[in-house]
């Protein structure tokens, strides 16, 4: 229980939210392989109404467009993020049927299949391995294996670049050229300064490397040991370098400067500047009084962050393109799970089905969402001739979906979010010049075998 609580405390902390674009990139083409709705198997929970309880806004357009299908009507409660993961602990702690479906990001997972609170779907399993994404099939299932939770949206990530400036600095905006400079933590750093020596900045902030910190190992082994491999070292080294030369724009991501910087200059910024207090009207001016300015040339998010860029590009709408990086990543995404506690499991199951197992429904999303990326991978590859005008017509789909064959979910641990804030941290420190890198190696394995005594530090740990 002690481990619960904090691993939900932890996932409190770093709890985000999948965004979603509105602007039009323009109509996929149909899918001909219709599918049939779910049938009711002449099981009369079906006509009941089901209760959801969400995260976000995009299950509520389910609901219509299931009723509209099936004439079964779906209440979806939206709750704010900070206050979800504490709201179904309460309640499904108390074993109550208010509701019936509740969502959970993968972080969220483990806690709610631990506590007993997600129904077993295994009567989805077949179809699930076969038709969705393989991490999002093995992110709904519980440690024996079990499927309790499955998603319609999959959160692949990517390097998101500026390709007009690729060209002028590269001599090339080829998604594949570009990825080999993104391929190692050492390659980006030779990129950001050649990037530099241009004017430009590769990234807002130094927190786009994050998502390539899982690379080559788990954070903690069969062991329990943490581990700090070179590639993570690499990833701290590379971090400190692009802070202390300035090759980042000090924006940091959710700053005003970061969303500025998606439609173009911003005024140079140091490493001093409150970004908090800037607006993008108070930058626009410095420019026009002719502040010096730069560009930043990439970010590192999953899907939904090509979404954000997308929405906050204005001219640059269409200047954009996305390649791979040091490692295949996802992040976020809306898992459905039908309450253990229900009367109405079947009808659940039915709307579960509905949203993530239907060609058409995954053909519909992807088309009203303008963007979202499916976890359905007939849609996605039905989608190959796609052309995102956002993205410098390529066919994105086609990318995420190889980049989310890459992705190897048995890397994923549930110490991870704690591992990397500790670790974030640390970096942090050096980069201020507050502590060594040594220094700083010894506050993270304090702070994580701190918040998970059974953890432990490795012989051959990176410290004296």
């Amino acid at each position: 229980m002690k481990k619960l609580i904090c691993l939900l405390l932890a996932m409190v902390m770093v709890l985000s939210l999948v965004a979603c674009g509105s602007n039009d990139t323009g109509k996929t083409p149909a899918n001909d392989n219709k599918e049939p709705v779910a049938s009711d198997n002449n099981n009369e929970q079906t006509a009941e109404k089901i209760v959801v309880w969400t995260l976000a806004n995009d299950l509520k357009q389910f609901a219509e467009k299931y009723k509209e299908d099936t004439g079964r009507e779906v209440e979806v409660v939206v709750f704010d993020s900070a206050d979800y993961a504490t709201k179904i602990m309460q309640t499904l702690g108390a074993q109550s049927k208010d509701l019936d479906i509740f969502v959970g990001e993968p972080q969220m997972l483990p806690n709610f299949f631990e506590a007993g609170f997600a129904a077993d779907l295994s009567k989805l399993e077949s179809d699930v391995a076969e038709k969705l994404v393989g991490y999002t099939y093995q992110a709904g299932q519980d440690v024996d294996g079990t499927l309790r939770a499955v998603s319609y949206q999959a959160c692949p990530g990517s390097v998101i670049y500026r390709r007009d400036l690729a060209i002028e600095v590269f001599g090339t905006d080829d998604p594949a050229a570009i990825g080999e400079k993104f391929a190692t933590f050492n390659a980006i750093a030779e990129t950001a300064a050649e990037l530099d020596a241009a004017g430009y900045k590769i990234f807002g902030d130094t927190g786009a490397l994050r998502w390539f910190s899982t690379n080559s190992n788990p954070w903690v082994n069969e062991n329990n040991e943490i581990i700090v491999d070179q590639d993570r070292l690499d990833y701290f080294d590379a971090a400190v370098e692009l802070y202390q030369k300035n090759y980042v724009a000090h924006a940091s991501e959710w700053s005003a400067p970061w969303y500025s910087s998606m439609a173009g200059p911003l005024p140079v910024l140091t490493p001093d500047t409150n970004v908090w207090d800037l607006t993008g009207d108070g930058l626009a001016e410095d420019i026009a009084n002719g502040a010096e300015t730069t560009q930043v040339f990439s970010y590192v998010m999953p899907s939904w962050g090509a979404l954000i860029i997308r929405d906050n590009a204005a001219d640059n709408k269409g200047k954009f393109g996305i390649c791979s990086g040091a490692s295949s990543f996802f992040g976020g995404g809306t898992f459905l799970a039908v309450n253990e506690f229900s009367d109405k499991k079947d009808a659940a199951i039915d709307f579960i089905e509905y949203c993530t197992l239907n060609n058409d429904t995954a053909q519909w999303w992807l088309e009203t969402s303008n963007g979202d990326v499916v976890s359905n991978k007939e849609v996605l590859a039905a989608n190959a001739d796609y052309q995102n005008e956002s993205f410098g017509n390529q066919n994105t789909y086609g990318f995420y979906l190889e980049e989310m064959e890459n992705i190897d979910y048995s890397l994923i641990t549930g110490y991870d979010d704690a591992c990397k804030e500790a670790f974030g941290a640390a970096i942090v420190s050096v980069q201020k010049g507050e502590t060594t890198k040594e220094e700083a190696l010894k506050e993270f394995y304090t702070v994580v075998t701190t918040q998970f005594p059974e953890l432990v530090i490795p012989a051959d740990a990176p410290i004296n």
